[in-house]
């Protein structure tokens, strides 16, 4: 006996089809970032599932704990950037950031108004495939890789490039661009894209799809965000080696950095590297491009400062100390003149290398607006012209 389908029952059943949410293939990279940030993700999401595993369970605990202590220091760099960074620079201007590695936290922090933020480091850019794509030993391996690139962040507030070379190192996700999402997504932030690019010998990047492989060119990681209350923001990461030889190499990253244009400037924990003259083309790339610069002692020569006096305003703020072994000959008399002759103003939290706010040490460096030319002046002993009377017309 043949069963014929009534079409009341087949209509229902389309309406029905047409109704149910279709399946997702992919996590989005908001979703993904919240997961590795050990943030939950919406019900219908593809790492939902994921999320109910005592893995990420554990990975939620550690990175809850990590930042709540890493939560405690932000909290006083935001208020210290209000009251003292933000009435001295142009708070809306776009942030430098060499040497800094993938440590988006701090300047998200200090440059909370910058439409756009470049880093630069030689840590990988790595990637970030939807984790639900995953062997869950590889991701199980990916989250604890994360988990130990913060062990030096959170307690000292720098990366160790050495570590994270081993931390950030996995056969699935790996390098700054999953550590990206992290700080991202924990500082509140929804990312709302990401691409990476590749930069040309000229300076131009160029977008590299998914699965592409890498070509000659410098690579970098572009990831758009939005914070609540704010505009979209933008922040490029560039895998770049800044020694001079290397820039010769490939020159590519000193005109796209140029061509990011004028620009806030941040340095810490950048080993006095710029205090080396086979480092003079990014030594001359921050004081070229920049309308002002935070830094601790470690950054920017404070003689390069002195030798133009004229052009900038100088702000001290907390203690300059010698520095520690193995950077101890990088004293800087200049500095201790300064500091001495403020007196420098408070800094109520650790930075840099040091491990206590009380010898930590911040320089504000603010170029001063340019004299405008005087016009030229009447010849002496010359009469001013007289007025052409109304209605006539000159020739």
């Amino acid at each position: 006996m043949r069963l014929i389908a009534s079409p009341l029952l087949a209509a229902a059943a389309v309406a029905a089809a047409l109704a149910a949410p279709a399946a997702r293939a992919a996590s989005a990279p908001d979703e993904q970032a919240r997961f590795l940030a050990g943030l939950p993700v919406a019900a219908g999401s593809p790492l939902a599932k994921l999320e109910a595993s005592p893995a990420w369970k554990a990975h939620q605990k550690t990175m809850d704990d990590a930042w709540a202590t890493l939560a405690a220091r932000l909290g006083t760099m935001s208020a210290w950037s209000k009251a003292e960074l933000a009435p001295r620079i142009q708070p809306g201007a776009k942030l430098l950031y060499l040497f800094g590695g993938p440590d988006a936290v701090t300047p998200l922090c200090l440059f909370p108004d910058a439409p756009a933020y470049l880093l630069a480091g030689l840590e990988p850019v790595g990637q970030v495939p939807p984790p639900e794509s995953l062997d869950p030993k590889a991701l199980d391996r990916a989250l604890a890789g994360l988990a130990g690139a913060l062990r030096s962040v959170v307690p000292a507030n720098f990366f160790r490039t050495d570590e994270m070379g081993h931390d950030l190192r996995h056969d699935a996700i790996d390098g700054v661009q999953p550590i990206l999402y992290l700080f991202i997504a924990r500082s509140g932030g929804r990312i709302l894209g990401a691409e990476r690019i590749e930069i040309d010998g000229a300076g131009a990047a160029k977008v590299k799809p998914d699965g592409e492989r890498w070509g000659d060119g410098t690579r970098g990681v572009r990831v758009r965000f939005q914070r609540e209350g704010r505009a979209p923001q933008e922040l490029t990461y560039v895998q770049v080696d800044l020694k001079d030889s290397a820039l010769a190499r490939s020159p590519g990253f000193l005109a796209f950095a140029r061509g990011f244009g004028k620009a806030n400037a941040f340095l810490k924990a950048a080993s006095f590297i710029l205090h080396d003259n086979h480092f003079s083309k990014p030594r001359a790339l921050v004081m070229e491009q920049s309308l002002a610069v935070l830094q601790d002692d470690s950054g920017l020569p404070f003689l390069a400062f002195e030798k133009e006096k004229a052009s900038w305003d100088l702000t001290a703020f907390g203690n300059y100390l010698r520095p520690k072994p193995p950077f101890a000959k990088a004293w800087q008399p200049g500095l201790v003149k300064l500091f001495e002759a403020g007196p420098a103003r408070p800094l109520p939290f650790k930075i840099g290398y040091r491990k206590e706010p009380a010898e930590s040490n911040l320089l504000l460096a603010v170029r001063k607006p340019a004299a405008k030319p005087a016009g030229p002046a009447a010849p002496a002993g010359r009469p001013a012209p007289a007025a052409a009377p109304a209605g006539a017309h000159q020739r």
